[in-house]
């Protein structure tokens, strides 16, 4: 999606109890997008997007930190805009939503818009509550999956990805991911090279595209069978073995099928997926942390055969082990030139 000769104009929704970091975060990345990298290296500058902190009726917006920002203008008049944004909500949830009927009317509004609708972290309950997410894929912080996942049944909650792009929704999963969020959607608006300018000009890491690194597989754990807790703990522990499923079953005092079943219902999957799922996140860290080869990390991770690592990692992130590397690898060297 190119906007060259056009400026994009973006909305950031503001309302009581934000997350102040991220109002404020979000709009000086796209305020600088096309403008800080130019000017460091003297090349013309073109600033691609006009952004406009909102609220309903123009009220002062109270941040969860008390400091007050005062919107540009007020949400009834943003309807021209390309982009609405939702930062995360800082204070109760539950609170923060029943406080915002407007807000929520508004995002409603938008539901048969083909504008682009994003939210950041605990935003995405305000994207969920206007319906925006009923039968669309979409994130949230993992610490709030749980909750997200119980209030709206209709949403296909990918908790462990760090971005969902469904159709014109984008959520991100935490707190500081706005800048994910942002980047993304400069490079969707514009091109990589500007997305990358501003992301070297804010020092910002690139490429991360899930939340796993910060809370591995947190997002399988939300329930209260304390076997099936313990068998993860377990898998977790010794992932790095032959493993036998039935001799796990027998470990921990139930048959193979009950293990099966009960892990179906706690955890949304089979103890033979949740061991790939542990030995799959092993290898992401693997292939972006060490110089291992990897032949070296498929038998690091506990897999014999090169092949059936290779076809099953692929089936899980959609990139080969080398590609996964040679996109992520915190090594990486982007050139601008």
């Amino acid at each position: 999606m190119s906007a060259e000769n056009k400026t994009i104009k973006v909305t950031v929704l503001g309302f009581d109890y934000v997350l102040a970091g991220a109002l404020t975060g979000i709009s000086d990345l796209f305020n600088l997008a096309g403008v800080s990298w130019n000017k460091f290296h003297h090349l013309p500058v073109q600033k691609r997007f006009d952004v406009r902190i909102a609220s309903w009726q123009k009220t002062p917006i109270y941040t969860m930190n008390n400091i007050t920002i005062s919107p540009h203008c007020a949400l009834e008049d943003t309807l021209d805009s390309d982009i609405f944004l939702v930062p995360s909500i800082a204070g109760d949830i539950e609170k923060t939503l029943a406080n915002n009927p407007n807000l929520i009317a508004f995002l409603n509004s938008l539901i048969d818009s083909d504008k682009i609708i994003g939210s950041n972290s605990t935003g995405s309950f305000f994207l969920a509550e206007a319906g925006l997410l009923n039968g669309k894929s979409a994130t949230t912080h993992w610490a709030s999956a749980e909750h997200f996942s119980e209030r709206y049944l209709e949403v296909n909650l990918a908790p462990e990805q760090f971005i969902t792009h469904d159709g014109n929704i984008l959520c991100d999963g935490g707190g500081m991911a706005w800048f994910d969020l942002g980047l993304y959607l400069i490079e969707l608006f514009c091109d990589h090279e500007t997305a990358m300018g501003t992301a070297k000009s804010f020092v910002l890491e690139t490429g991360r595209t899930t939340q796993l690194s910060f809370s591995p597989l947190i997002a399988k754990k939300y329930h209260n069978d304390k076997t099936v807790k313990a068998v993860q703990e377990w898998l977790e522990k010794h992932y790095t073995e032959s493993i036998s499923i039935v001799e796990v079953s027998q470990q921990f005092g139930v048959s193979n099928r009950t293990l099966i079943r009960r892990f179906k219902d706690a955890a949304n999957i089979t103890p033979s997926e949740y061991l790939q799922d542990v030995r799959i996140d092993a290898a992401n860290k693997l292939l972006v942390q060490s110089n291992k080869t990897i032949d070296e990390i498929t038998h690091a991770i506990g897999y014999s055969d090169i092949s059936s690592f290779t076809k099953l990692f692929k089936r899980k992130t959609g990139l080969s082990p080398s590609s996964y590397r040679a996109r992520y690898s915190a090594n990486q060297k982007v050139n601008l030139n």
